[in-house]
């Protein structure tokens, strides 16, 4: 009976190892993607200042971002939508500026959604600006597509800046 018993545990033991086989190796852990284009632009405006924005682009954007730079590293001079941070529609600011940011969410789909956030560069002026975000959900991920805003009398939409020549 002990030797019946024991056969028994063991062949327990070994069909349920088995299940535990045929399971799939657990994938590696990944960072969520952003469930919202807010939380995607304050990844955005959280990263180290120096890091490339191309991450946070659309193919479309990050493609035009970067023909720009190569025409602006060819012609030895800043070109047009590279002559200021886009983030801010600013050329200065304080360095934690992004901190003040006020997210508010224009309009939303599924697809596509637009972001205006509005900065206030320096925490002793009053003055705020907005700058509005076009995000698009890329394979899961909310994406910048363009960027506008305006100081004064001129405004801009980053793609048509990147697509100038001088």
């Amino acid at each position: 009976m002990t030797m019946i018993n024991r056969r028994l545990v063991a062949a327990g033991l070994l069909l349920a190892a088995v299940p535990a086989h045929a399971q799939p190796a657990p994938r590696p852990a990944q960072a969520p993607a952003p469930a919202d284009p807010v939380a995607a632009l304050r990844a955005f405006y959280a990263k180290p200042g120096r890091a490339s924005v191309n991450p946070f682009l659309t193919p479309r954007l990050r493609r035009l971002y970067t023909e720009q730079q190569a025409r602006s590293r060819r012609a030895g001079e800043v070109m047009p939508g590279l002559d200021f941070v886009f983030a801010c529609g600013c050329q200065d600011s304080d360095d934690d500026y992004q901190t003040r940011n006020v997210y508010r969410v224009v309009s939303r789909d599924e697809r596509k959604a637009q972001v205006a956030v509005t900065l206030k560069l320096f925490a002793d002026q009053s003055e705020t600006q907005v700058v509005t975000f076009d995000m698009a959900l890329e394979n899961g991920r909310w994406l910048i597509d363009d960027v506008s805003g305006a100081s004064g009398d001129i405004s801009w939409v980053l793609s048509r800046l990147l697509q100038m020549r001088e």
